[in-house]
């Protein structure tokens, strides 16, 4: 039986690799520049190993996709509200439908195997071995492993891009690897005092609604839909326990194998999905389905874009939560616009996207190379950092949060600080000024996080996987990431029963409300570094730890049905 510190480790057989110190040739932009990690072993990857790669087409009108996704997500602007179809995205701002039947007539001649369709044709997912793909991109791969993502690979020599695909196609994902896993939950530490009323040590749901004073859903409509990106399955029966031990209604869970990946529970990554759906249904017990996007196949990068992709497709969950991540540096930039450019479709469908803004502290930090997390950085998500919630042991009402910042103690603390990918986005702008700048932020590029919610193991939340030994408590901004997803459908089944629209992307409402203050709980208290390394520290209003803080859901939620 594995207890809940367990890391998933994945063992490498073969012969040793130097990784060449630099290549002579200039890389194409398409492809990811990524070295393995420092000291890390690299060994020759099998030619028969499976590997997906994912290749990327441009929008065909990208300018007018980014001035849509604004429109509709603005309050007051015409366009406020009027979403649109995956048909509709597709006909509107779609990649050509001529190249994408071209690249999937080529990868079905190279022998490949070739995803689903789908309506934007922004991406094509192909299947086959490292053999194939090192002969088709005149490349040779090897792999590495570390603790914390699992295995990685990269290229020996820059690939080349086929003559079939030069000028097709904007992006190559899958070819590199920063590792195949971005999970960032955090069990609670062996010795640490129990919170709250839940088993494990950890607070029950009840005691967050409390303390966050969560109204229940009035609404009688139908409940909302919630989607969950993760990297492997669970077992429902957790879940019913969870349920039963906690009085919650049984809420229906839908596993979608993405990449027919399988959804069977999945070692090292099955108490980041129980603690995503736990989480969801805890604050919200109204809603009406979780629907569980799976692939415990493929890398992080590739598992993420397609995740996403099928999403979009899909268009039934309009909350989603992201509770993995990892550098921006070890995505590379292909997966990163990639990831952009179907947070464009969410974001035009009206789908909000949740992201946790990561587990290490400040990006920057003394000897760490950290750079903002992704896709927490993204300016199309809503980030969530995390704090520690501290709540009466009786009755559990709200007394204060600080920044969640366990460096010291040897675990993690709440991501936050600069992207160095993306630029300011215009919601984070106020008069010309940053909003970020009075707590030391950026005053040009995206800021991270936007607002927070408890994420400290310290004071984390009780969930049951039976295979990690039964109940326990866990923690990181995987915990923060879909409480607010739980507190974001309940505002939406809210402003629908008004005959409201509902949230779509987030951040330009909340950057108002933030600003003003409405509902907010407005974190001062600590920093996200480590022993007096650059990190950002908590200050009134905006700051690079906590965004605008966590929420009293009873006011805020008054305050949104308010607005337009």
């Amino acid at each position: 039986m594995t207890s809940f510190r367990s890391l998933l480790l994945i063992g490498l057989a073969g012969a040793a690799l130097t990784m060449p110190a630099a290549w002579a040739a200039t890389p194409d932009p398409a492809f990811a520049v990524l070295a393995a990690p420092a000291g890390a072993r690299l060994v020759a990857m099998e030619e028969s190993r499976p590997m997906r790669v994912v290749l990327t087409l441009p929008l065909h009108d990208q300018a007018g996709a980014q001035r849509y996704a604004a429109a509709v997500s603005e309050p007051g602007n015409a366009l406020y509200g009027k979403f649109l179809t995956p048909a509709g995205f597709a006909a509107k701002f779609g990649a050509d439908r001529a190249t994408y039947e071209f690249l999937r007539h080529w990868a079905v001649s190279s022998g490949l195997t070739v995803g689903e369709r789908t309506a934007s044709r922004t991406t094509l997912s192909l299947g086959g071995t490292s053999g194939q793909f090192a002969r088709l991109f005149a490349t040779k791969f090897a792999s590495f492993q570390t603790a914390a993502h699992g295995d990685g690979h990269v290229t020996l020599s820059p690939p080349v891009m086929p003559e079939a695909l030069a000028g097709r196609v904007d992006g190559v994902i899958g070819l590199t690897s920063g590792g195949r896993y971005g999970f960032l939950a955090r069990p609670r530490p062996a010795a640490a005092p129990d919170v709250g009323t839940g088993l494990g040590g950890g607070y029950a749901p009840a005691d967050i609604r409390t303390a966050y004073r969560i109204p229940a859903q009035s609404s009688t409509a139908p409940g909302e839909i919630v989607g969950l990106f993760e990297q492997g399955g669970f077992s429902k029966a957790d879940v019913t326990t969870y349920e039963r031990q906690y009085r919650l209604p049984p809420v229906r869970l839908l596993p979608v194998g993405v990449n027919g990946s399988s959804t069977e529970p999945t070692s090292g990554v099955e108490v980041e999905a129980v603690l995503d759906v736990d989480a969801v249904l805890g604050i919200n017990p109204a809603i009406s389905k979780i629907i569980i996007y799976e692939d415990g196949n493929d890398p992080f990068s590739v598992a993420l874009v397609d995740s996403m992709n099928q999403m979009a497709q899909d268009d039934l969950a309009k909350i989603i939560s992201i509770s993995y991540g990892t550098d921006e540096a070890m995505q590379g930039k292909p997966a990163i616009r990639a990831e952009n450019t179907a947070l464009f479709q969410l974001a035009i469908q009206g789908q909000t996207v949740f992201v946790s803004s990561g587990d290490q502290g400040a990006p920057g930090r003394a000897g760490t190379g950290l750079n903002a997390p992704d896709p927490g950085s993204q300016p199309l998500v809503t980030s969530v950092g995390g704090t520690r919630l501290n709540a009466t042991r009786i009755g559990q009402t709200y007394v204060d949060e600080v920044v969640w910042n366990d460096l010291p103690l040897g675990d993690g603390a709440t991501g936050g600080g600069v992207s160095a990918f993306w630029a300011i986005p215009y919601y984070q702008m106020f008069g010309g000024t940053s909003v970020a700048l009075a707590n030391g932020g950026s005053a040009s590029m995206r800021n991270v996080p936007d607002l927070a919610a408890d994420a400290s193991p310290l004071t984390g939340y009780s969930i049951y996987v039976k295979d990690a030994g039964g109940w326990g408590s866990i923690g990181g901004t995987s915990l923060a990431a879909p409480l607010w997803a739980g507190m974001a459908s309940i505002i939406n089944a809210e402003r629908v029963a008004l005959g409201k629209s509902r949230l779509g992307f987030f951040n330009p409402l909340l950057y108002r409300l933030g600003a003003a203050g409405h509902g907010f709980h407005d974190v001062t208290s600590g920093d996200n570094g480590y022993l007096g390394e650059p990190s950002y520290a908590a200050g009134a209003g905006y700051d690079n730890c906590t965004g605008f803080g966590s929420v009293n859901l009873t006011t805020f939620l008054q305050t949104v049905l308010r607005s337009r």
